[in-house]
């Protein structure tokens, strides 16, 4: 078994230097932070280059810099050691003093809709907190908050896998848009006329087939899809000048510019969107992500705007 595999014959204070290592990149800094001798730290590093079969750290412009292996680390390190010391620690979750990174996962549509009052919030009441945002495909999403590469996704999800906790954020609803001009011949959106023309469909990188696609199968029906893209709040500006009809949630709308494009509800009917925030069943007892996941609740009930049924 290769060393790094088995945690009794790794000394965890390694860990430690590494992070003044990573975070300083200079040996002589990194061993003031410490407290320690520069030959030690270099001993260390020498080490944790054996350890981790990567040379970490790199001499070029001037100084030295991280490797490849050293930046993918550095994030998960930065929060494994935060949980150790926790684990150690008899204080409690401070959002003004702490500092942590969390990983989360969502749409454009979800970025719109979260991350502007998020940040605020972040900035203003926990200023040691950061975030890296990602989207993948919605499968994609959920492996990884099952295998602890997210903390965090939030979207509309309808297979949630054994392990995961979820929390309602939102509710919506599917409305069809298209292009005013075109839409002239349409002052009521038919079940055949809905199926009469192409379509845009929203995919985050998964297959071109959503509840809409199921629900229509379920009635030996199909549409058309003729064009495929990856965001949310894109898609209502690529139906303009076309025939082309899009079917996404109603909230989306509120997000974008609306001039020039008629809207309909859809000729059949679809249960509500549960817009979820949903996590690992591990991170219950965090106070950290238990802060987070119930500010995401508080500033999405704060931020739900009286008018979002008004008409486009």
């Amino acid at each position: 078994m290769h060393p790094v595999h088995d945690l009794r014959r790794i000394d965890l204070n390694l860990l430690v230097v590494l992070d003044a290592l990573l975070q300083e990149r200079h040996v002589s800094r990194a061993a003031e932070r410490l407290a320690m001798t520069q030959p030690a730290v270099s001993h260390a590093l020498r080490r944790l280059r054996l350890l981790l079969d990567d040379p970490l750290l790199l001499r070029g412009g001037g100084g030295l810099r991280l490797s490849a292996k050293a930046q993918a680390l550095q994030p998960q390190l930065v929060e494994a050691l935060d949980r150790v010391r926790g684990l150690v620690s008899c204080e409690r979750f401070d959002p003004a003093t702490a500092k942590r990174q969390f990983h989360l996962g969502m749409s454009d549509h979800g970025v719109r809709m979260l991350l502007p009052r998020l940040v605020q919030t972040l900035r203003s009441l926990a200023p040691g907190i950061d975030l890296v945002v990602s989207q993948a495909a919605r499968d994609t999403m959920l492996r990884q908050v099952l295998a602890g590469e997210l903390d965090l996704v939030a979207g509309v999800f309808n297979d949630i896998p054994p392990g995961l906790r979820m929390r309602q954020l939102q509710a919506d609803r599917f409305v069809c848009v298209a292009d005013a001009v075109h839409a002239k011949d349409m002052p009521v959106l038919t079940l055949d006329r809905y199926l009469s023309r192409p379509h845009l469909m929203v995919s985050l990188g998964g297959p071109a087939y959503g509840v809409v696609d199921s629900w229509l199968a379920s009635q030996g029906l199909q549409r058309r899809i003729a064009t495929v893209v990856p965001h949310f709040t894109v898609a209502p500006e690529l139906v303009r000048g076309t025939d082309l009809l899009l079917t996404l949630p109603r909230r989306v709308l509120q997000a974008v510019r609306t001039a020039g494009l008629s809207m309909w509800e859809l000729p059949f009917a679809l249960p509500p969107l549960e817009f979820l925030a949903i996590w690992n069943a591990e991170r219950d007892m965090d106070e950290g992500h238990a802060w987070l996941r119930e500010t995401l609740v508080r500033l999405v009930g704060e931020g739900t705007p009286e008018d979002a049924d008004a008409p486009v």
